[in-house]
């Protein structure tokens, strides 16, 4: 094996390895983006729970269908 032939292969080995920590790495932060957005619209939806579900009101009021039986809400 001459010796450019090896130069190159070391140096597109460190290369791909860059690259693939660099991906790893991506991929942590975009789940760890993906965990803090979820957990921040689970704050806003747990602030703004006090108002009434839209199928609370509808069966208290006595819209059509809202006596359609137990099972089937």
């Amino acid at each position: 094996m001459d010796k450019e032939g090896g130069n190159a292969m070391v140096a597109l080995r460190y290369v791909l390895m860059i690259l693939g920590l660099g991906l790893f790495g991506s991929a942590s932060a975009l789940a760890a983006y993906d965990i803090f957005l979820a957990t921040q619209l689970r704050r806003l939806l747990r602030r703004n729970s006090t108002r009434p579900h839209a199928w609370a009101v509808t069966c208290k009021v006595g819209f059509p269908g809202s006596t359609a039986g137990p099972g089937l809400r």
